[in-house]
């Protein structure tokens, strides 16, 4: 009787613990799938609150433009000019009819001006010809283009300092950046180049002198007596430009970049601004997509239109982000464009002495960087960037890769497209950007099969490598093809040497990937047994 009490104590207690475990188990079940879709959830909802801010950034419209603002285009030519009797005619004929308020160009020649006398032989081998350049002049005034040469006159000017003739004349001898203002012979040198130039553009009554980015050392032997400051001496310097240009054309306006004289030392200093007043018109550049504080509320936006009757702006339609880049980033320029659209019409900004804006250009971030965004490449982006300013609306499609639909998105006739010169290395590098993303997909799914340590050893899965290395050699084939094909349409535009360098840059590090790949798993390929561990031992 008490063995049959105590079994069935054991048996009740042993029910209901398992009971308990099996309410346990169902609440630890119920929690988890609560859970795991609560997580779900959240990530959903965060996905969703990310995409809906990018959503607002991209697709928020502002509501206005300034169709009425005259528009300039920067074509910066530093290296890498485009051919003269396949390019200009061709492309002016596309901005007159593209009527968008495109009033000219600001050409920024450096190496490849065509001079002659005490300036021969400073140019690229393959500069224009003073053909090219009369061409150019024509092609302007046939389509209505106003054409503003751009010349560096006082930093920037490594074209010229970097030859051992003109090294005396830097301001610091270690560096070709910065022409010394203590030595008569500097301008000397700059009225014979700007001399030049005019000559070669008897239209023109608008030039730039450049002057930005000027880091003054004062460090030439022959400034050792100069008793003057450094930020009087950048006065009296552009005072020397400004008589120089108007000895040799008294009615043509000058324009500069204007980041050295928004500086406190400037913008504080009434007595300096004040020798420049009605001499000069500044360009205000700015690249970047948001305006920081500091620019925003510079004292200069309230100082300058006291002393500058025309002030002027310079946002960017490519190279305005990356240093070295195979095509032109659209949604930043246009992003940039509509920080500026923004900024201009806001309470801080003095719009009154607004001429124009520059959508700037550029080629290289200076004369020794690489090439960056071939102009065709940028084509998008200067489209959506002149809606954007026209319109104030953000109309970018990165999926966009032919010209009617690019045309048509910002409301014109496909038929422009006719005119538009160089399509076709636009869609041959969008080709081989998207082939060269593969190749490196495929160069990164082996270095994960076998990094340098598995390839040091010879310990590698060989099944997996053979297949990974037949996708690579089919890649391959596709490259080598590519890059002919491309090199077809680029000859076109560019001369052998533009087509040299950018192909070195571009294509040529993943070729030589390529070929280490298939050297350094071609010595284990034979390799049928393994080495036990550790490796090397």
């Amino acid at each position: 009787m008490i063995f049959g009490q105590v079994i069935f104590l054991k048996v009740r207690r042993i029910i209901q613990f398992l009971i308990c475990l099996l309410f346990i188990i169902l609440i630890l079940t119920v929690y988890s799938s609560w859970l795991l879709k609560f997580t779900n959830a959240k990530k959903i909802y965060d996905n969703a609150l990310s995409k809906q801010t990018l959503n607002d950034i991209f697709s928020e419209q502002l509501g206005f433009g300034r169709s009425d603002l005259a528009k300039y285009i920067h074509l910066d030519l530093k290296g890498a000019p485009p051919k003269a009797n396949k390019f200009y005619d061709s492309f002016f004929n596309f901005l007159q009819n593209l009527q968008m308020g495109v009033k000219g160009v600001l050409i920024e020649y450096e190496d490849t001006l065509p001079l002659h006398g005490n300036l021969a032989n400073i140019s690229h081998h393959a500069a224009y010809t003073k053909s090219d350049i009369a061409l150019i002049q024509e092609a302007g005034k046939m389509h209505r283009i106003d054409i503003i040469p751009l010349i560096q006159t006082f930093g920037h000017l490594e074209w010229i300092l970097k030859l051992e003739r003109f090294k005396s004349y830097r301001d610091d001898l270690s560096l070709p950046t910065v022409i010394s203002p203590c030595i008569n012979e500097t301008y000397i040198l700059l009225e014979d180049l700007l001399q030049q130039t005019l000559d070669m553009h008897p239209n023109s009554n608008i030039i730039h002198i450049g002057c930005d980015e000027v880091s003054l050392k004062y460090s030439n032997p022959a400034c050792n007596e100069a008793s003057t400051s450094i930020s009087e001496q950048y006065v009296n310097h552009i005072r020397r430009i400004v008589d120089i240009v108007h000895k040799i054309r008294p009615e043509c306006r000058i324009l500069i970049w204007d980041d050295i004289l928004r500086a406190d030392q400037f913008v504080s200093n009434k007595r300096l601004l004040n020798q420049l007043k009605g001499l000069v018109e500044p360009v205000s550049w700015n690249y970047f997509t948001e305006f920081d504080n500091n620019y925003k509320f510079s004292s200069a936006w309230k100082t300058f239109p006291k002393f500058f009757t025309n002030t002027w702006i310079a946002s960017a339609f490519k190279g305005g982000l990356h240093r070295f880049s195979m095509k032109t980033n659209t949604s930043h320029h246009v992003l940039n464009n509509r920080e500026w659209l923004s900024f201009i019409e806001s309470s801080t900004f003095q719009k009154d002495s607004l001429s124009a804006v520059i959508l700037t250009g550029w080629s290289r971030f200076d004369h020794f960087m690489p090439l960056c965004d071939l102009l065709p490449t940028a084509y998008p982006s200067l489209l959506h960037s002149l809606f954007m300013f026209n319109t104030g609306q953000y109309i970018v499609d990165d999926s966009i890769y032919n010209c009617n639909d690019l045309i048509v998105s910002v409301n014109k006739d496909a038929r422009l497209c006719e005119s538009l010169p160089g399509l076709s290395i636009w869609s041959g590098i969008s080709s081989l950007s998207v082939l060269l993303r593969k190749i490196q997909n495929r160069l990164k799914i082996l270095n994960t099969i076998a990094p340098p340590f598995n390839r040091k050893h010879s310990f590698i899965r060989r099944h997996e490598m053979h297949s990974r290395l037949s996708e690579l050699k089919f890649l391959e084939k596709d490259l080598a093809t590519t890059k002919q094909i491309l090199n077809r349409r680029l000859m076109e535009l560019y001369s052998d040497d533009v087509i040299e360098e950018w192909f070195e840059l571009y294509l040529t590090p993943t070729g030589n990937e390529i070929n280490t790949i298939f050297v350094e798993f071609a010595l284990v390929d034979n390799i049928t047994t393994w080495e036990r561990r550790p490796l090397g031992h």
